[in-house]
């Protein structure tokens, strides 16, 4: 078992270690103030698409309903343990106040097809191939939630969904 602990918390350093990059700046290093969705309350906006070729642009959600961003990828245990936590969000009574995305982290789309129908995800997934969006948010790690608040602003981000998500909304 310690080994299965130790072999996630390698996977997530490295992941961490990925998502970076070499463009992104460290704190404190001087420079712009931090950019929207990064270390900021503010959201960055993206398009990207869905699994159907089609493009969602988180813009459009803002202000209207709380968007809860899941950042996955279909190697990643952890995530593949809370598909059924995230998808009860979908049909429970929060259905209707809440608006999430599944957003895979650099995999092809067949992969992520396949991981979505195999494992019955209910909740929209959008592909990040370039990881831009991942960047823009400053993840370092997969699972990790954000949740946008209906005001725009972010109001969560961890790397395990909140206990009692009902209470940001």
């Amino acid at each position: 078992m310690r080994h299965r602990y130790a072999v996630a918390a390698i996977l997530f350093l490295v992941c961490g270690a990925a998502l970076a990059g070499p463009e992104r700046s460290l704190p404190g290093a001087g420079g712009a103030a931090a950019a929207p969705g990064a270390e900021s309350d503010r959201p960055a906006d993206f398009t990207l698409a869905d699994l159907d070729g089609q493009p969602v642009t988180l813009s459009r959600f803002l202000g209207k309903t709380p968007v809860l961003l899941v950042f996955w990828a279909t190697w990643c245990p952890e995530c593949k343990a809370a598909i059924p936590e995230i998808n009860a969000l979908t049909t429970g009574p929060l259905a209707e106040k809440l608006q999430i995305f599944g957003i895979d982290f650099r995999e092809s789309r067949e992969k992520v097809a396949q991981a979505v129908k195999s494992r019955g995800i209910r909740y929209p997934v959008l592909l990040d191939e370039r990881g831009q969006a991942a960047r823009a948010y400053g993840v370092v790690g997969v699972p990790t939630y954000i949740l946008i608040g209906r005001e725009g602003k972010v109001l969560y981000r961890e790397h395990v969904l909140p206990a009692d998500i009902s209470r940001y909304l």
